[in-house]
């Protein structure tokens, strides 16, 4: 059975800077399935598309960088500890039990720098 996917949904997202894993999840089908109809029907948009993910990417960056301005992940892990628990070799990581839904600047990991490696 063929999957059916509608082109111009999928042109409008590519065009807006969305790689093809991005718009397979967003759509809800197979990331193969993307990349083959943006291959055959829309390689003459690439430059289009190329300007828009960089353009995406420096938009995250910019944020990203405001977010973390005034408290680094650092900080807010010691901060709110109560989310977090420790791995057997250091790393502090977010406890999905505790916190199933944080928001998208919640820091996920903070490695440990005092690492011994084998």
């Amino acid at each position: 059975m063929k999957a059916i996917v509608d082109k111009k949904q999928i042109e409008k997202l590519y065009l807006e800077g969305m790689t093809a894993p991005e718009i397979a999840k967003k759509l809800n089908c197979k990331k193969d399935t993307i990349k083959k109809c943006i291959q055959r029907n829309f390689d003459w948009l690439k430059t289009d598309h190329q300007i828009a993910l960089t353009r995406r990417r420096e938009v995250v960056k910019a944020v990203n960088y405001q977010a973390n301005r005034y408290m680094g992940d650092s900080t807010f892990v010691k901060k709110n500890r109560s989310i977090y628990k420790t791995k057997p070799n250091g790393d502090i990581v977010l406890n999905k039990e505790v916190a199933p839904v944080v928001t998208w600047d919640t820091p996920r990991r903070l490695a440990n720098e005092n690492k011994v490696r084998l």
